[in-house]
């Protein structure tokens, strides 16, 4: 069997090619195709000119950086990354689940960093559209299909693994009784 060389782009149809290449300079992003540019890039991106061109944009954002500067842009942004810098660092859990459910950002959302198996169904659920992994067996793990949830939740979301979410209930938030 060939290894495959990490990291690699999963999403829940398997592993995908990744159309986007980083770029550290506006200067750059003409050379290609579909980009993703760091947020501090973002304020000096000239988005009229961008918006008429065919480049596809994304935009990188670090855990702790805020994004107050692209929710006025959202509709024009193809591709957020949301950065995971460590296992217990949560709060681009946070940014996923505002992202969709507050903003409405109808783009992908990608998570990169630190991500594990334990995490997937989270993210999955929290918003994210795509992983990055960079770890082997978190790979392997996907690849052999071991994605479990359990179906229950405390907060609502938006969208489980393996069972419906609870829409139809009154109180999304309260976990089911079992039996």
């Amino acid at each position: 069997m060939t290894e495959i060389k990490l990291p690699v782009l999963w999403s829940r149809s398997g592993l995908n090619d990744d159309a986007f290449v980083d770029v550290e300079a506006i200067e750059e992003i003409t050379k290609h195709d579909a980009v993703i540019v760091p947020l501090k890039l973002w304020p000096e991106m000239n988005t009229e000119r961008l918006r008429t061109s065919n480049i596809r944009i994304g935009v990188r954002v670090e855990a702790g950086e805020p994004l107050d500067v692209l929710l006025v842009d959202l509709d024009h942004i193809d591709l957020l990354v949301l950065d995971f810098p460590a296992f217990n660092d949560g709060r681009s859990f946070s940014k996923a689940a505002r992202l969709r459910s507050h903003y409405g950002f109808g783009g992908e959302i990608r998570a990169a960093g630190i991500v594990r198996i334990d995490q997937v169904t989270a993210m999955l659920r929290a918003g994210f559209d795509s992983l990055q992994i960079s770890d082997s067996l978190t790979l392997k793990r996907l690849q052999d299909g071991e994605l479990y949830d359990t179906g229950v939740y405390y907060q609502p979301a938006a969208g489980g693994v393996a069972a419906p979410e609870q829409a139809n209930e009154r109180f999304t938030w309260r976990r089911r009784q079992t039996v």
